[in-house]
């Protein structure tokens, strides 16, 4: 008696079942694998489409909010101009009347301290 796994006719029934297997189950396995794959760049690619978009949308906002930071920063230098052109109580180019004036708008002139303003006010006639 022969050995069963040395039987032609088992090796040519393995064989059918292998080639049968390769030649039906791999094209399965391909073609599931690269519509796998298709989905996987389709997401890729929807994903890649979605962050661009919002880069966009976070660009111009940035570019918004850089604008209004210019703008503010211009603000506060011009603020700073003008105080500094101004006399100290913030009026530029008004004149103080020493005779009437309350002791806080004398003390806010220049080199007058708030005790020489309280004695021009008490010097007052």
């Amino acid at each position: 008696m022969k050995n069963a796994l040395t039987s032609p006719r088992l090796l040519a029934i393995a064989a059918i079942c292998i080639f049968g297997a390769s030649s039906v189950g791999l094209p399965g396995c391909y073609r599931s694998t690269s519509e796998n794959d298709q989905q996987l760049r389709q997401k890729s690619a929807d994903a890649t489409r979605d962050v661009k978009k919002g880069a966009k949308k976070l660009s111009a906002d940035a570019k918004v909010a850089a604008a209004n930071a210019v703008n503010g920063v211009n603000a506060v230098a011009q603020g700073v101009k003008d105080g500094i052109k101004s006399n100290k109580n913030g009026a530029s180019g008004d004149l103080v009347d020493i005779n009437t004036a309350s002791t806080v708008t004398i003390a806010l002139l220049p080199g007058i301290s708030i005790s020489k303003a309280h004695d021009i006010v008490k010097g007052r006639p």
